[in-house]
């Protein structure tokens, strides 16, 4: 897919990427982890200062291409933040909402709520909406280190229009950040690492893996770049932003499974970068929902709506009627 990106997104991305790789890069969330209230006495200011509060997605085509690649460096370093459920925001709720967060049904953990302000849980399958606050302290678990327990109440009616798509959009782009940094450090070893007088990158399993990280890594860019494309357009549907969901946990898991076979045990030692990326990672894949719950969602809103795409899928045709079955909302 030929793309280009203006010329403030990629500085934009840059400058991002530079302010949190002098704060410590990944070794900034490591310190949080230690200490949780380094997110606000150092990662706020950081991001204050870049001014990347104010970023609005829908605020055109150079907005949104900033607020995607700022998202790709801030998962480059897995960011202590909640930048995503902040950006996904709506322009018309900034100033009454802080953050957007995802739910399936109930909701009983969100990161980084503590720190999140006032916030809102958008239903992914019905699009209800209810407020959502923090019951108690962080709790951090080994999959989720910034876990914090909450409750669900009744929110008046809110605009959420274009929230989920930018959730997922910019979700997405955070985790090819992630991805991309492991991707790095998969290569680095292969390439520096030696067995029996070789390196090990010269061995055919491990150009196995690393083809597989590679390939998981750039279909999700891909798809991430053209729900993007079609999100300016105001183009993009349910099932397109369904179908990046579904790609953004598989390739996560793809990419994390096979740089852990090339790294082997060092990729497990805590001290090592890649563990702290895979601990920072599993939240966002693992909420709100699983992999088989998207793609049965996927699945019924293929049949429901179609799908336009490399291969666009029709509808499914009501035998009696010989009409859809149900017209995209």
């Amino acid at each position: 897919m030929e793309r280009g990106w203006p010329d403030e997104a990629v500085d934009f991305e840059a400058a991002v990427s530079g302010a949190l790789q002098r704060a410590g890069g990944v070794d900034l969330a490591r310190r949080c982890e230690a200490d949780p209230a380094l997110r606000s006495s150092e990662v706020r200011p950081i991001l204050e200062e870049l001014g990347l509060f104010d970023v609005d997605a829908s605020a055109g085509p150079a907005e949104a291409a900033s607020a995607a690649r700022a998202m790709r460096a801030a998962g480059g370093t897995v960011c202590p933040w909640p930048l995503v459920q902040r950006l996904a925001v709506p322009a018309s709720l900034r100033g009454e909402i802080d953050a957007v967060y995802l739910r399936d049904g109930g909701i009983t953990r969100a990161e980084h709520l503590d720190i999140a302000g006032r916030a809102l849980a958008l239903d992914i399958s019905t699009e209800d909406v209810c407020e959502l606050s923090p019951t108690s302290e962080i709790r951090p678990s080994p999959l989720d280190p910034f876990g914090v327990p909450c409750e669900t109440r009744a929110a008046d009616d809110r605009d959420v229009d274009g929230a989920l798509d930018t959730y997922i959009v910019l979700a997405a782009f955070w985790v090819v950040g992630v991805l991309s940094n492991a991707k790095g450090l998969a290569a680095a070893h292969a390439r520096d690492r030696r067995q029996f007088g070789r390196r090990i990158a010269d061995f055919g399993e491990v150009q196995w893996h690393l083809s597989d990280i590679a390939v998981a890594h750039d279909s999700l860019l891909e798809l991430a770049c053209f729900n993007l494309g079609r999100m300016i357009d105001k183009r993009v549907t349910l099932a397109d932003s369904l179908a990046l969901h579904l790609t953004m946990t598989e390739s996560a898991r793809s990419v994390m499974s096979h740089a852990h076979q090339v790294l082997a045990a060092l990729g497990l030692c805590e001290e090592h970068d890649l563990t702290v990326l895979d601990r920072h990672l599993q939240p966002v894949i693992r909420r709100p929902c699983g992999v088989n719950r998207i793609a049965g969602m996927l699945a019924d809103e293929i049949a429901r709506s179609g799908f336009d795409n490399l291969y666009p899928v029709p509808a499914a045709v009501s035998p009696l009627s010989g009409e859809p079955e149900h017209a995209h909302a």
